[in-house]
């Protein structure tokens, strides 16, 4: 696991959360969340159940767990999180002590192509030299990570020496003009990498977009169902304080009747309650994968070379796709969020006022409401529904 020099980035984004390490190997997981891939593998070791050990999302299913013959083969199956892993070499570098490599004096500067931090006679002499002087000098105490990071030159993972300036869409790989005079001839559509990167960004920012745009939807109807569960529970209140108050006045030959209508009610309390948490917890679960996924694209897009912003597109287009169309069938049902009424049967309403009022045990005082004088009474129907139901006096 990799050892953190200094601070990380803002929110710990490059720490991993089971170490609490700056990230090493850095796995992308399903759910968008990133480990270490030595974490990754530990934890699969100790909870075979394969879910994510921050959102409890799976890691693999049932079917790509039984075609490997370990957990290895499905981490490396996972793509890495190239711009988490060059954010992280970033945060490295500017977190070590500010010492020049060359004088061991302040260092003021640093060289965006060998990450060397140096102070200013020494930086100046390093652009000098004819080995390095197309490097580009810094200033040290305003550079930051995500922009370290994005300075960095695409190299080629075939000839590293060699810079990559091309980018081939029918391997979706950046490359150098050597491998594509050798290996690549034969592809079709060979553009240049900042033209791939162009559009990458922009697919990007196209992602970032949705994905808010459906994280504030899903947000939205969130809160609107903490509201109706909110308005339910004081309607409960309300229904609780009638029964109450209509029992009180029943004496002791209802008892019985109090006792059921308040069970009753709290058992139509509890079913509104599953109802609403259930969709709920599917809301924020969808909602945390939006969020996971729309920060990578937008790290990805603010601290990222061509390179690595074309690789992370490739891994997050389908995923992003799936996420949106999963997304977009989801919409809360407000026919299955039961609202609550009282009511009871008008006849055996009038029965019992006619029988408790010979009997001198009740008194019934109208209630207006808008231009109509109503008695209301409390009950609870067989299924479980509430309902207040005005009897016309």
């Amino acid at each position: 696991m990799a050892t953190a020099a200094g601070g990380s980035s803002a929110d710990n984004d490059t720490e991993c959360s089971v170490c609490h390490e700056l990230f090493k190997n850095p796995k992308l997981l399903p759910c968008a969340h990133v480990l270490c891939r030595h974490c990754l593998l530990s934890w699969l070791a100790s909870n075979p159940e394969a879910l994510c050990p921050l959102c409890r999302g799976a890691i693999a299913d049932t079917k790509e767990k039984s075609r490997t013959k370990g957990w290895k083969e499905v981490v490396d199956a996972l793509p890495d999180d190239v711009a988490m892993a060059a954010l992280v070499e970033s945060t490295r570098v500017l977190s070590q002590d500010h010492v020049c490599v060359v004088c061991q004096s302040a260092a003021v500067s640093i060289c965006l192509t060998c990450n060397d931090i140096m102070c200013k006679p020494c930086g100046q002499a390093h652009t000098k030299y004819s080995v390095t002087r197309d490097h580009k000098m810094d200033d040290l105490s305003s550079m930051t990570a995500e922009e370290l990071a994005a300075s960095q030159p695409d190299h080629c993972s075939v000839h590293t020496s060699k810079p990559c300036e091309l980018f081939c869409p029918t391997h979706g790989a950046a490359i150098c003009h050597l491998c594509a005079s050798a290996k690549h001839r034969a592809c079709p559509d060979l553009t240049e990498l900042a033209e791939a990167a162009d559009k990458s960004r922009e697919e990007l920012s196209q992602m970032v977009t949705s994905l808010l745009t459906e994280e504030q939807q899903l947000e939205e109807a969130v809160a609107a169902l903490e509201r109706h569960l909110e308005a339910t529970e004081k309607v409960m209140q309300e229904a609780v304080a009638e029964i109450d108050m209509t029992c009180d006045k029943l004496e002791n030959s209802v008892k019985e009747c109090r006792r059921r209508l308040k069970n009753m009610t709290l058992d139509a309390k509890a079913k509104v309650k599953d109802t609403v948490l259930a969709v709920k917890v599917t809301l924020l679960d969808h909602r945390g994968r939006l969020t996971s996924h729309r920060r990578v694209a937008d790290r990805t897009t603010r601290g990222a070379t061509n390179k690595i912003m074309c690789d992370v597109t490739r891994a997050l287009r389908n995923r992003v796709k799936d996420i949106l169309v999963t997304c977009g069938q989801l919409s809360v049902d407000w026919k299955s969020v039961s609202t609550v009424t009282l009511t009871i049967d008008v006849a055996a309403v009038t029965r019992i006022e006619k029988e408790l009022s010979a009997l001198g045990h009740m008194e019934v005082k109208p209630v207006s409401i808008g231009t109509r004088q109503v008695r209301r009474m409390l009950f609870m129907n067989q299924y479980g529904q509430l309902i207040d139901l005005p009897h016309q006096s």
